[in-house]
């Protein structure tokens, strides 16, 4: 049923707790981008909601009218959903990744970690040249054809993923002030951080996701570079390792009113009564 929806770009849920994980896809992309990281979430025990992003529910042309504090305004309200959890983390593919980033820097109680997938802090040639352009009323509503269909390496997971077919270059305006207002707002995010990247990335540059891990308040956070994969690392040919990498990450977070352990180890056992140093006094005594 999961995969049918994301198969469709439709939101989705899967249950789990104490602790739960907000994933946000990017911009004309779907909820199908962020599954494989949510199933491994899933099967370390964890709450996993994807939502549709606002202005995602129709095509290419509504998408443009819609602005940026509208795609943080709908993230804000899908957060509210996981109001009661013990932890709450982030997950955001490119301009989910800011969005998310936005959302820990004015919920910072709401946010215990975030994981930035090719974040979209700053964009390739093209891209810029798009949302130049998309600042032009009469082209705001022009959408480009992605000719080559997502940037994704993995041709299977190309042909699957149910994206818009092209961009509206208005919001890809957007998308630039977006970039501007979570760029100022990085060093006030208290939430520690991962950002993933892609090594053959068309559509984001890697010094954006490298910007992010240096100035995000909490860090300098610790930056993975997946080497084969293009722009959707949650999805192209290296995707278990990132979903690996994030899972990694929030598990080894702190729990309130708990001790930080790495994933894998097992708790420490209390000391019992008349331990090791009482044992050590009572042979002296024998001894003596």
């Amino acid at each position: 049923m999961v995969r049918t929806s994301s198969a469709r770009g439709d939101e989705f849920e899967l249950p789990g707790g104490p602790d739960a994980v907000l994933l946000l896809h990017g911009l004309t992309g779907s909820t199908f981008e962020v599954l494989p990281v949510a199933e491994r979430l899933h099967a370390a025990g964890m709450r996993c909601l994807a939502p549709r992003m606002a202005g995602h529910a129709g095509g290419p042309a509504a998408l443009g009218e819609v602005s940026y504090t509208e795609w943080i305004a709908q993230a804000r309200r899908d957060l509210e959903r996981l109001a009661g959890a013990r932890r709450t983390f982030l997950v955001g593919c490119s301009m989910g990744a800011l969005v998310a980033c936005a959302l820990a820097h004015d919920h910072p109680a709401r946010a215990d970690g975030l994981v930035l997938l090719a974040p979209a802090l700053e964009l390739q040639l093209q891209g810029r040249l798009g949302a130049l352009l998309g600042r032009l009323g009469p082209l705001r509503r022009v959408v480009i054809p992605k000719a080559a269909g997502s940037d994704v390496r993995d041709p299977e997971m190309r042909a699957a993923n149910p994206a818009f077919p092209g961009v509206p270059l208005g919001a890809v305006a957007e998308l630039a002030k977006l970039a501007r207002h979570v760029d100022a707002q990085l060093p006030g995010i208290a939430a520690p951080a991962l950002v993933i990247a892609g090594g053959h990335d068309h559509t984001v540059t890697l010094g954006g996701a490298r910007r992010v891990a240096r100035r995000i308040g909490s860090g300098p956070a610790a930056l993975r570079v997946l080497p084969e994969s293009w722009h959707l690392v949650g999805i192209d040919v290296e995707r278990e390792r990132c979903a690996e990498e994030a899972a990694r990450f929030l598990e080894a977070l702190p729990i309130p009113g708990g001790r930080r352990r790495h994933p894998g180890t097992a708790p420490r056992r209390p000391r019992a009564a008349g331990g090791t140093k009482a044992k050590a006094r009572a042979g002296r005594r024998r001894r003596g």
